[in-house]
């Protein structure tokens, strides 16, 4: 069973969440923000004093496994009388919470009632009011505020609660749990980002082990994130979460021309979503609906909503085709396996040297006098630049030429493997010089795509051993391209471990094998 948790609010959780209740063994959580002070929710939040009910109220209803009309009556909106704009489930919602005394109560109510098919948690129970501060120290109140606010550019200092707003304890529970944590889709600053400043958020996401999956928007908004690119999104999220993300949800299919003329007449040019983000954390596939989004007249608020969306069913694919491969875990050498090219590496090498004077020749002498796991790139060009009588100021730039190049020796192939089976599922243990293994890992850029990063000076046998022993659940796969460091493991500790001599040769089988496990 894989915990999947959601966090944001709106249209862009319901999309997600509709799809993803019809995945099996999956135990879902919705975190929803409760900053929302707009239409039906902000009236009754102003009139009753209640916690606004809109997200959650779209959540309960993607996830509902009732009867059709069921959900229709929870998303039902009058159009007359004193009721006019308001909806049903709103209305319910805040029902349950006089009833209850207690708003996350009320929503476990209504969660039985609808046979929710997973959980909904509201971020906080505080009352939530978000704030803007703009660099010319103008403050904004509000999401309704915020939602008409230019933000653009150098225009926001940062999103904020004025108040101590505090993480829900169940939503902490669940972020600490979970294995998969889904950021967005949605309006980026009113729907997502209120979710991640209430205080505590940040906390329980660096103590989490899940993977973080970023959905990046289809669309921009006017003002807000108008021309935004894909690394736009990626850079500012981590901004927020003060950490990575692990994977990045990438769409690769336009909108139809009907949607693009439609939205196009709502919100002006520089709205869709470019793919700029050349990373190998970024998977790309179909994501978008092509159908067109009607909305109810009493519907206040339906001029903010999007009308270019995911696709339920092609987001879910992608995000089930990432999880499937839950069972298996990777131990990966790094020189020769994943940095599958040492040879061109070495010749780069001599190359750098010889272009700051050093030959190849006595490059090499000295290099095979070397044991090859206690060598050390810093060592060896200084002990160079002594001998050929070179200055020493000349030993950081020639380092720099050297490793600048690391991403040019990687396996690519492999790499795809990795990120597809997810940071959680992959570890890299490798043995030599600590701080020159350090800096190729640092300079190939692939640290991020790994759980945990060893580097040993000999054997590899007690860091693996200690993973079986952690992960006795899964079947390990360990890939090593040096026969002496699978000769020494103690299988009677490692029963659930499979061994792989990696080469050029075979690499294609193995690839095939762990991508059909």
């Amino acid at each position: 069973m894989k915990n999947i948790v959601t966090v944001g609010g709106g249209t862009g959780s319901y999309t997600i969440l509709f799809g993803l209740k019809n995945l099996e063994d999956v135990s879902l959580t919705a975190l929803v923000s409760m900053a929302d002070n707009g239409g039906s929710t902000g009236i009754l939040r102003d009139e009753l004093g209640v916690l606004p009910a809109g997200d959650v109220r779209q959540c309960l209803v993607a996830l509902s496994d009732h009867t059709d009309i069921v959900r229709k009556l929870m998303s039902y909106r009058f159009s007359e009388g004193t009721l006019s704009g308001h909806s049903f489930g709103n209305i319910l919602l805040a029902a349950l919470e006089k009833v209850t005394g207690d708003f996350v109560t009320g929503v476990e109510v209504a969660s039985e009632i609808l046979k929710v098919k997973g959980t909904v948690v509201p971020v906080t129970s505080n009352k939530a009011e978000l704030y803007a501060l703009l660099k010319s120290k103008f403050l904004v109140k509000g999401i309704v505020s915020i939602n008409q606010t230019n933000l653009q550019g150098i225009n926001l200092k940062k999103i904020f609660y004025k108040k101590n707003v505090k993480l829900n304890k169940n939503a902490k529970n669940a972020i600490l749990k979970a294995d998969y944590i889904l950021i967005g889709p949605g309006n980026y600053y009113c729907s997502v980002i209120p979710n991640i400043v209430v205080n505590g958020f940040k906390e329980a996401i660096h103590k989490s082990k899940a993977q973080i999956i970023l959905p990046v928007n289809l669309t921009n908004k006017q003002e807000h994130t108008k021309n935004w690119k894909v690394s736009d999104y990626v850079k500012n999220t981590e901004m927020y979460l003060g950490k990575p993300v692990d994977i990045i949800l990438v769409n690769t299919e336009p909108p139809s021309k009907k949607q693009i003329e439609h939205y196009k007449l709502k919100e002006g040019g520089g709205i869709l979503v470019k793919d700029d983000f050349n990373d190998i954390r970024v998977v790309r596939k179909p994501l978008m609906s092509h159908s067109f989004f009607k909305y109810n007249k009493a519907d206040a608020r339906q001029h903010i909503r999007s009308f270019i969306r995911h696709d339920s069913v092609k987001l879910v694919n992608c995000i089930a085709h990432i999880i499937k491969k839950n069972k298996i875990k990777l131990i990966l050498d790094f020189d020769d396996v994943i940095f599958n090219n040492t040879k061109q590496f070495k010749k780069h090498m001599y190359l750098c040297l010889e272009k700051n004077g050093i030959t190849h020749s006595v490059a090499e002498n000295y290099y095979k006098k070397v044991r090859e796991n206690e060598f050390s790139l810093k060592n060896f060009i200084s002990y160079l630049i002594v001998s050929e009588g070179l200055r020493k100021n000349q030993q950081k730039k020639i380092h720099e030429e050297i490793m600048h190049k690391c991403k040019n020796f990687l396996n690519m192939e492999l790499l795809e493997v990795i990120r597809k089976m997810g940071k959680s599922n992959c570890y890299l243990i490798t043995n030599g010089d600590k701080e020159f293994q350090k800096d190729k890992i640092k300079n190939s850029g692939v640290s991020k795509l790994f759980f945990d990063i060893k580097i040993v000076p000999r054997s590899k046998k007690e860091v693996i051993e200690k993973i079986c022993k952690e992960n006795k659940d899964y079947d390990i796969i360990f890939l090593e391209d040096k026969e002496k460091f699978l000769n020494d493991i103690n299988f009677r500790k490692c029963q659930n471990l499979t061994t792989v001599l990696y080469n050029e040769q075979n690499h294609k089988d193995i690839l095939k094998r762990i991508n059909t496990s």
